[in-house]
């Protein structure tokens, strides 16, 4: 058991298929977990729907979201082994930040640009 909390970025990408609300009920399990477990959530970005790199289970497109949150790696355990059982998300990737990361992303930014 490690009670060091240290920065992660969580990108998943979720099938197009599935309804949005279990989409967002995923995601809010997920945050909970990190909640409840001592760790705190410090930046959840929805990118919507976007268009893959290449086709993945037949689909070409998927809806992803961003969560850049501080936990102990008994947290990461839990949800990569939560993520690995859930058939609605398609990739995911965990990375360890240096720094907590709270500021809107590139992806964010550019769709603000757009929409003004």
């Amino acid at each position: 058991m490690s009670n060091i909390n240290k920065n992660y970025e969580l990108l998943l990408m979720f099938d197009v298929n599935q309804d949005d609300s279990e989409t967002t009920s995923t995601v809010d399990k997920y945050k909970s977990i990190i909640d409840s477990k001592g760790g705190s959530i410090d930046r959840h970005e929805d990118w919507g729907v976007m268009k893959m790199a290449y086709m993945i289970h037949k689909n070409n497109k998927a809806r992803y979201i961003l969560l850049n949150f501080q936990s102990n790696s008994d947290v990461l355990d839990e949800l990569a082994n939560l993520i690995k059982f859930n058939d609605s998300i398609i990739r995911h990737l965990f990375t360890v930040q240096s720094e907590k990361i709270t500021e809107p992303s590139i992806m964010m930014q550019s769709r603000e640009r757009t929409a003004q």
